[in-house]
């Protein structure tokens, strides 16, 4: 709180913060408690975010004032699927700084390497699907593999174990007489599991 003196030079008048910065503020709501102001103004300020700033309409997981739960992954791991879900990502078919080169996916040459093709679709990696990802069918917004952390750790395992998303040259793949990237050598996946530990 600050003070100025009165009109006759002695008695101090108190200064608000709405004073120092020459405006006015509206009164809260009458008769609303903290905890529904909270979630009005958490509500204003979403809406303020969203018409600020969109996101991109490739984008269609909405914005959150909590972290996402894949967050609570190691680091390579919620790198690759923040950039995949942001259609940002070393996937063929995402824009990226290489967007002359082909779109086909590297593990099966039948589709564009998208995000559901790489994880959900690509027969390539049904093997490693089989065993790491039962449960998970969807990728969409609402799928609840977003929420649930066994399901976000099978999703993890999966990208570490076939390399998906990661980096061009990060690992040299193996020929594989089947094609089938679910005979990625060790060494993929204990690096992996390496990085994770260490950046974690």
């Amino acid at each position: 709180m600050v003070f100025l003196l009165g009109p006759d030079g002695h008695a101090p008048l108190p200064v608000t913060s709405q004073h120092l910065l020459g405006e006015t503020y509206p009164t809260p709501p009458p008769g609303r408690t903290y905890p529904q102001l909270k979630v009005l103004y958490r509500k204003l300020l979403m809406e303020e975010w969203e018409m600020a700033a969109p996101d991109p309409t490739r984008y269609a997981y909405r914005p959150s004032f909590k972290p996402h739960p894949f967050m609570g992954l190691p680091k390579f791991e919620a790198g690759r699927l923040h950039q995949m879900r942001s259609a940002k990502s070393y996937l063929r078919a995402h824009p990226s700084w290489d967007d002359d080169g082909p779109t086909t996916c590297p593990s099966c040459s039948e589709a564009p390497e998208t995000f559901n093709h790489a994880i959900l679709r690509c027969p390539a990696k049904e093997p490693a699907r089989t065993r790491h990802l039962q449960g998970v069918a969807e990728l969409g917004p609402d799928a609840p593999v977003w929420s649930s952390a066994a399901l976000l750790g099978a999703l993890a395992r999966f990208v570490r174990s076939t390399a998906t998303a990661f980096p061009p040259g990060m690992f040299s793949r193996p020929a594989s007489p089947t094609g089938s990237v679910s005979s990625l050598s060790s060494n993929v996946v204990s690096v992996g599991y390496l990085m994770s530990s260490q950046e974690s």
